[in-house]
C-alpha cells in the first residue's frame, strides 16, 4: 500500500515516533565511545547495519558447499581421492596470484568518492523558502498565498529530483497523479507536467518547476513586493545554487559507475570463493587426525579472507546506490517528511512575530548604561 503525504496544510498530519526524529537518530547513530571498557565486543555484537547482516546467506552457502566437497572426498575411492588432493594443491598454490586488492580498491574508492561529492551536493529547501519569505515586505494581503505557492514549489522541485534517483520514492509516488492525490501540485500543474514529456521535452521536470520560481520571482519584483530591490537578485542567486544541486543529484543517476566495472569486481570475489573452496593443503593434514579434521571441516583460515574481500565488496556495491532499500541506505522518504513540515513551519513566518510566541515582550531601551549593567557578573 502506497503512502500518502498531503501537503496541504488541512490534510498534512504527518506523525513520526520519536525513533524518528532527526535529533535522536542522530544521536543512535553516533559512533560508541572508544575509551569504554567493552565498548569493542559490543559492537560486535551489534545486528543492526552489521557484517553479519550482509553476508549470512553467502556463509551458509560457502559452508554448505565446503561440506559438501569434504563429503565428496570421503566417498570417493583412492584414485578420485588422489586427482582431488591434486585439484586441491594446485588452488592452494594458486590462490593468492589473484590480486584482489587493485580491483577492490579502485572499486571501492571510486564508489565512496562518488558517494561523498553526492552528499556534499544533495540540495535542501530550506534556505531557499528562508530566505524568500524574509525578502518581501511583511503584512502583505497577498503575502500568506505567494509564499505558500513558492515553498510548495520548492518541496515539488525537490521530490522530483530524487523521484530519478530514489526507487522507493518513485514506488510511493509512481506518476504525476499521486502526486496530485497527495496536496503536493495542482491539477493545471500535473497537465503541464505531463506534457512536459509527451511533447519530447528533455527538461527534467524538476527544473520545469523551478522555471515556475524564476517567473514568481520576477512578478514578485515587478508587483514591488520586495523590502528591497536588491533582494530579488540575492534570492535568484540562491534559487540558481538550488537549481545546481538537483541537476547534480540527477546527473548522479544518469552517470552511474559502468556496470562493466561492478560485473568485474564481483566475478574477481566469487571466484577468489570458488578456489579457497578446495584450497586445502592434505599433505599436512595427513600428518596429524587433528589438522586434518580442522581441513575437511572447519574452513576458518581460507574463509575469513574470502569473506573479508566480500564484505569490502558489499561496501562498495551499498555506495553504488545510496538510495535504494537496503538498511544503511539514505532515508529519502524520511527526508521528504522533513522538508514537507520544515516548509510548513517556515511558511508559517511570515505571518508571526515574536509576541505570538512570547507574548508581550518588553522593548527596553539600550543604552550605555544598560549594556554595561547587563555585563556585570551576578555576584559582584
Amino acid at each position: 500500500m502506497t503512502t500518502v503525504m498531503h501537503y496541504d496544510k488541512s490534510k498534512s498530519q504527518v506523525l513520526r515516533k520519536v525513533s524518528q526524529v532527526p535529533s535522536v537518530l542522530a544521536l543512535a547513530q553516533t559512533a560508541p565511545d572508544a575509551n569504554r571498557f567493552g565498548e569493542s565486543f559490543r559492537i560486535l555484537l551489534r545486528w543492526k547495519g552489521s557484517i553479519y547482516k550482509f553476508i549470512w546467506r553467502d556463509l551458509l552457502v560457502y559452508y554448505f558447499l565446503f561440506y559438501l566437497l569434504s563429503i565428496l572426498h570421503s566417498v570417493l575411492d583412492d584414485d578420485g581421492k588422489k586427482t582431488f588432493q591434486a585439484l586441491a594443491k594446485y588452488c592452494l598454490k594458486n590462490s593468492n596470484s589473484i590480486n584482489l586488492m587493485i580491483m577492490l580498491t579502485f572499486f571501492t574508492t571510486t564508489a565512496m568518492q562518488r558517494l561523498f561529492s553526492m552528499q556534499t551536493t544533495i540540495p535542501g529547501t530550506a534556505k531557499v523558502i528562508t530566505c524568500f519569505i524574509m525578502s518581501i515586505k511583511p503584512n502583505l494581503l497577498e503575502g500568506p498565498i505567494i509564499v505558500e505557492q513558492f515553498a510548495r514549489w520548492t518541496v515539488l522541485a525537490w521530490i522530483l529530483t530524487f523521484r530519478v534517483v530514489c526507487k522507493p520514492l518513485r514506488t510511493m509516488f509512481p506518476d504525476m497523479i499521486s502526486l496530485q492525490v497527495a496536496g503536493i501540485i495542482r491539477e493545471k500543474e500535473r497537465v503541464i507536467l505531463e506534457r512536459v514529456e509527451t511533447e519530447g521535452n528533455k527538461t527534467p521536470r524538476a527544473l520545469v518547476v523551478i522555471d515556475w520560481m524564476l517567473l514568481l520571482l520576477k512578478e514578485t519584483a515587478i508587483h514591488n513586493r520586495f523590502a528591497e530591490k536588491s533582494n530579488h537578485l540575492k534570492v535568484i542567486e540562491i534559487l540558481m545554487t538550488f537549481k545546481k544541486s538537483c541537476g547534480n543529484t540527477i546527473k548522479f543517476a544518469t552517470k552511474n559507475i559502468p556496470y562493466a566495472l561492478i560485473q568485474a569486481a564481483i566475478i574477481v570475489v566469487y571466484a577468489y570463493g570458488l578456489v579457497t573452496l578446495m584450497a586445502r593443503n592434505f599433505e599436512e593434514a595427513g600428518s596429524s587426525g587433528f589438522l586434518e579434521g580442522i581441513v575437511n571441516y572447519f574452513p576458518v583460515i581460507p574463509s575469513m579472507q574470502f569473506f573479508i574481500f566480500l564484505i569490502w565488496l558489499n561496501f562498495g556495491r551499498t555506495a553504488v546506490n545510496p538510495f535504494g532499500t537496503d538498511e544503511e541506505d539514505i532515508n529519502v522518504k524520511l527526508l521528504l517528511e522533513t522538508h514537507i513540515q520544515d516548509s510548513f513551519r517556515l511558511a508559517n513566518l511570515y505571518t508571526q512575530d515574536l509576541d505570538q510566541i512570547f507574548g508581550i515582550m518588553p522593548q527596553q531601551p539600550y543604552t550605555e548604561a544598560s549594556l554595561l549593567q547587563n555585563t556585570i557578573p551576578v555576584g559582584k
